[in-house]
């Protein structure tokens, strides 16, 4: 199985933002970070969701677990549900 650890973080709310991946598992450990620019904790959150659920898609990992320290976004993904509708777009794109 491959482990997706994700993260994302604003200095500021909005302000600058960025995202990370984490993903081990079988053999394989990659680290990825992206520089989000300017944006809410809250869509630095997504936007990590998405990064990482694009890299194991291209990759094709068929098995993963992905991990968040995002309430938020954990909520969201297991509920299919956002309360602030300025967050649904992300929340679409899983």
């Amino acid at each position: 199985m491959i482990e997706v650890y994700i993260d994302g973080a604003s200095a500021g709310d909005p302000g600058p933002s960025g995202a990370g991946v984490f993903i081990k598992g079988n053999g394989i450990v990659e680290k990825h970070s992206f520089p989000l620019g300017v944006m809410t904790n809250h869509e630095a959150e997504y936007y990590a969701l998405l990064k990482g659920l694009e890299i194991c898609i291209k990759n094709e990992y068929k098995v993963v677990s992905f991990r968040t320290d995002s309430q938020l976004v954990d909520r969201a993904v297991a509920k299919e549900f956002v309360k602030n509708k300025n967050l649904y777009h992300y929340l679409k794109k899983h």
